[in-house]
């Protein structure tokens, strides 16, 4: 007698990523650095004896210097950051590179969280913050200077959508930053089923997937910065984050909670190092520029 497979779950709505991010919250700034980004990484990096969370934003850090340089905003140029987590890129832009920022997230408990954060950095007036979905953004058409998604379109089940309203709130020849966790080796349905789990992901794409979708959306990649072996330690530094924040997260969460999560952390960890790929994509709309 044979059994017939279980139909792939379909990918995740907006509002379930919402509620995921939302009950995760918590947890999150226990196992990351200051953002939920990856880093870039230099040689030995993780062999500075500093705290595992300091250099996991250190890195971070470096990955929003690198991301700003590409995009080339003019100073007071307008940002807008889809998907801004808890504000950390988008404050450190605004710091470091002296643009204005504009970040939207469908967590209302993140955008709470970086608006605080902007507030006692004392950059109120030049980063704000406000609820937005990367598929039905809230913004007129043609708004931004410059438009980023760092690593928030793993969680879109509309990718081409995505990225023409990434395309239709920037300005004509304005240029769009988009990360992509990709298939750098195929995936089982387990392990795809275990990331839409541990971090609400829709289904990767593989690396020729992630081109199609861009050309589906009418847009051209003017770079794509193939960056797997510069940020393979971030899940080395975030495993030992855990290890540092393990006592405090069994007090917050239960000592059950955490004995699940020393496996499940651990699996997810491996998969994202071992089997998947990042790409950053440099993009520009042809029939606006």
């Amino acid at each position: 007698m044979t059994t017939t497979p279980a139909a792939p779950a379909a990918p995740l709505t907006s509002a379930e990523v919402a509620a995921w991010y939302e009950a995760s919250d918590e947890l999150c700034k226990l196992i990351s650095g200051d953002s939920f980004h990856y880093g870039l990484w230099s040689p030995g990096g993780l062999d500075e004896p500093l705290p595992a969370r300091q250099l996991a934003t250190r890195a971070q850090n470096r990955m929003t210097d690198f991301f700003c340089d590409l995009l080339a905003v003019e100073p007071d140029g307008h940002l807008l950051d889809v998907g801004c987590g808890h504000g950390s890129p988008a404050l450190h832009a605004a710091r470091e590179h002296g643009i204005r920022v504009t970040g939207c997230s469908i967590s209302h408990a993140q955008i709470t969280e970086a608006a605080r954060r902007a507030a006692a950095a004392g950059m109120s007036d030049r980063v704000g913050f406000g609820f937005g979905d990367a598929m039905d953004l809230p913004y007129r058409t043609g708004e931004f200077d410059a438009v980023w998604a760092l690593d928030s379109f793993p969680h879109l089940n509309d990718p081409v959508k995505g990225l023409r309203e990434l395309a239709r709130v920037a300005r004509p020849g304005a240029p769009l930053l988009v990360t992509f966790y990709t298939q750098r080796v195929p995936a089982t349905d387990a392990e795809l089923a275990m990331c839409r789990e541990a971090f609400a992901f829709c289904p990767l794409p593989t690396n020729d997937h992630v081109h199609d979708q861009i050309r589906a959306a009418g847009l051209i990649a003017e770079q794509v910065h193939d960056l797997g072996e510069h940020i393979a330690p971030t899940c080395v530094s975030y495993g030992r984050i855990y290890e540092d924040n393990r006592s405090l997260i069994a007090d917050r969460f239960g000592a059950e909670y955490a004995d699940a999560m020393d496996t499940a952390l651990a699996d997810t960890l491996a998969f994202l190092t071992d089997k998947t790929g990042y790409l950053a994509c440099l993009l520009r709309d042809p029939a606006r520029s």
